[in-house]
């Protein structure tokens, strides 16, 4: 586990507790966060169709954008009704 550590960002990097907590009215909320979630771009033929679904209905839920629609798709998905619709960057 060492190793890793050694070898990611993440594993550098040590937090410091702070004795002044931050307001929570200065704590951005979850829904507006959630607005700049974004999928990475993946091309049709590298996840299934099944994959595609479910990442842009997840995204589309949470108000994050999907971008997984790179041609190939069913023409109705493009349809602005459908839940399954990829919501692009």
């Amino acid at each position: 586990m060492e190793v890793v550590k050694a070898c990611t960002l993440r594993g550098q990097l040590q937090l410091k507790k702070s004795r002044d907590p931050i307001p929570i009215t200065d704590v951005e909320s979850a829904s507006e966060i959630v607005k700049r979630f974004a999928t990475g771009a993946m091309s049709f033929g590298s996840i299934s169709m099944e994959s595609h679904t479910t990442l842009a209905i997840a995204m589309n839920r949470i108000g994050g954008k999907s971008n997984t629609g790179e041609g190939g798709e069913n023409a109705d998905r493009y349809n602005k009704e459908n839940k399954m619709r990829n919501l692009i960057i």
